[in-house]
């Protein structure tokens, strides 16, 4: 089957039942079309299907060299692996090749932002701008109400909020937030692109909340973001 540029079928390899499953439903919903597997002779045979991204995870038998193997323009392979013994606290994304991203010590809403934001067409890496830790009271104003969150981590695109009742997807809202250090209040549309309901907070190790992409940034606003991320939280130098 062939799918072209963007394709929307994404296979999940992993022996860990709450992971994969979990995994699974949030991607489902967000409408990418998914096969997942518990171990690697199910996920060999379906290959033929020709899916665009691959999430396999570490544990399973030969999964480093099945992920430098089939990494290539049509099919992203995202490899989870645990951290170094040399470096337990490490918690990221790295390159393996250009088609390959190694995910350290990730938990499943860091998989998710990478796969929804970050499919990119065949030609050139997968890009993701870099996130870092929030923690700011965030005024959320959804249709007539007005709630109150936190950011639990910002990029120079979006943002995830912590919210204890979580918009459906597509909803637009206007977010009021303080960055430290800029002294003035930063407010920006929203939109709701992904969500964890608080019933599946506990198996994805994350709080209940909403994936939001920002909408008609100002060139000053886009600047002052990437200002702040570059610095990892820190506008001044």
């Amino acid at each position: 089957m062939n799918q072209g540029h963007f394709g929307k079928r994404i296979f999940i390899a992993d022996p860990r039942d709450p992971e994969r499953m979990v995994l699974s439903s949030i991607l489902g919903r967000l409408g990418y079309e998914i096969s997942s597997f518990s171990n690697m002779d199910d996920f060999l045979e379906a290959l033929t299907e020709q899916p665009r991204l691959v999430v396999m995870h570490a544990q399973l038998e030969g999964a480093a060299d099945r992920a430098l193997s089939l990494g290539s323009a049509e099919c992203r392979v995202i490899l989870v692996d645990l951290p170094p013994e040399s470096s337990h606290a490490f918690s990221g994304f790295v390159d393996a090749t250009e088609h390959v991203l190694r995910g350290i010590n990730v938990r499943v809403p860091e998989i998710v932002m990478v796969i929804n934001d970050f499919i990119s067409p065949p030609e050139g890496m997968i890009r993701r701008p870099p996130r870092v830790a929030g923690g700011y009271a965030t005024e959320i104003h959804l249709r007539d109400q007005v709630m109150m969150g936190h950011i639990y981590n910002i990029s120079v695109t979006g943002a995830f909020l912590e919210i204890a009742n979580p918009p459906e997807r597509d909803e637009t809202m206007l977010l009021k937030f303080q960055l430290p250090h800029t002294g003035e209040m930063f407010q920006c549309e929203g939109l709701s692109t992904w969500r964890v309901l608080p019933s599946e907070s506990a198996a994805m190790r994350s709080p209940p909340g909403c994936g939001v992409r920002f909408l008609n940034l100002t060139a000053d606003q886009s600047s002052l973001l990437d200002d702040f991320v570059e610095r990892k939280g820190r506008l001044e130098p």
